[in-house]
């Protein structure tokens, strides 16, 4: 089954705004940069990334499996997932033991599939709960999950604080209003051609997991070389 080149230069474009936002990250390290996660832009930029990366979750898990469910290749999907989420953990578990990453992206990732596998094949449903759930958690607390890490926190030794939460509400309603959006076929189902402007985005966007376990390594790089010029220069 050919791959949408559509889908993978849409996830080629969050890969390009996450190392940004990364960098930004990287470089607030050494003062270059005011970096808040929680100030306006730098909270609008993460969230433009976060939809752009879970909508072509649940996009792409309906263009695997348009025709019938493709067990063996979600599971194989799903492992590496999980494999790569695991690496995450115990990279910043060494780098961070008190702010280690137990539930990130590729965390979040690899349950949303599974908690997305009822409703494949039923898009107006996913649009239903997709919004239900956005619609609700920005107007009561139901889903607030606070109460459980304080219970689970210290059985399962979770920090204190983590470098990244992705939180599995409400983001999971933007998985679920992709799988609707992969019905709808709103991306084509004929390739895009190639040209010199997306062929890299859609490289990146068919190699997402390498480059999303990699990308920090050449950035703190950079930035600790940025620094030592400025540096070496005074």
């Amino acid at each position: 089954m050919p791959r949408l080149t559509s889908v993978d230069q849409v996830r080629g474009i969050a890969l390009v705004l996450m190392a940004l936002f990364h960098f930004g990250y990287d470089l607030s390290l050494y003062g270059y940069v005011s970096f808040d996660s929680t100030a306006p832009f730098w909270a609008l930029f993460r969230g433009i990334i976060v939809v752009l990366f879970f909508a072509t979750v649940g996009i792409s898990l309906v263009l695997a499996n348009r025709e019938a469910m493709r067990w063996r290749a979600f599971w194989r999907r799903e492992i590496k997932i999980v494999a790569g989420a695991a690496v995450i953990s115990l990279a910043t578990w060494l780098a961070y033991p008190y702010a280690w990453v137990w539930f990130g992206v590729l965390h979040f990732i690899a349950l949303a599939s599974v908690l997305s596998l009822p409703l494949i094949f039923y898009p107006r449903l996913a649009l239903a709960f997709g919004i239900a759930i956005l619609v609700l958690f920005n107007i009561t607390d139901w889903f607030n999950l606070q109460p459980l890490y304080e219970v689970t926190a210290k059985p399962l030794q979770l920090p204190p604080s983590t470098v990244d939460l992705t939180r599995l509400i409400p983001w999971l309603g933007v998985v679920y209003i992709g799988l609707y959006l992969g019905h709808r076929r709103l991306f084509g189902l004929h390739a895009l051609p190639l040209g010199p402007f997306n062929r890299p985005l859609v490289w990146l966007g068919r190699h997402s997991l390498g480059f999303y376990l990699i990308h920090q390594l050449p950035l703190f790089g950079l930035a600790w070389l940025i620094h030592w010029l400025i540096q070496s220069s005074v």
